[in-house]
């Protein structure tokens, strides 16, 4: 197996190796980022949702309120008199 620090001096090989730990480091940082984030946006999708749910039995309600004042003809509605 190839190893490309195996033939660099010692100081040459800490350096790369804490190089590439900070990177591996920033790197799992970055995707823990990316969960947290997935998360959220997996939450944010949930609310939605039901937040479409309620607008649709909003407009269902809507809708009846609408359908039951169209069924009321003027005339059978008691005369206002002053």
């Amino acid at each position: 197996m190839y190893r490309p620090t195996s033939n660099l001096p010692s100081h040459l090989r800490q350096s790369s190796l804490s190089t590439s730990n900070s990177q591996t480091s920033a790197l799992q940082q970055r995707i823990n980022e990316k969960r947290a984030e997935l998360e959220n946006l997996k939450h944010l999708r949930e609310l939605s949702a039901g937040l479409a749910g309620q607008m649709e039995q909003l407009e269902e309600k809507l809708s009846t309120l609408s359908d039951g004042t169209q069924g009321v003809s003027p005339s059978t509605l008691p005369e206002h008199r002053n």
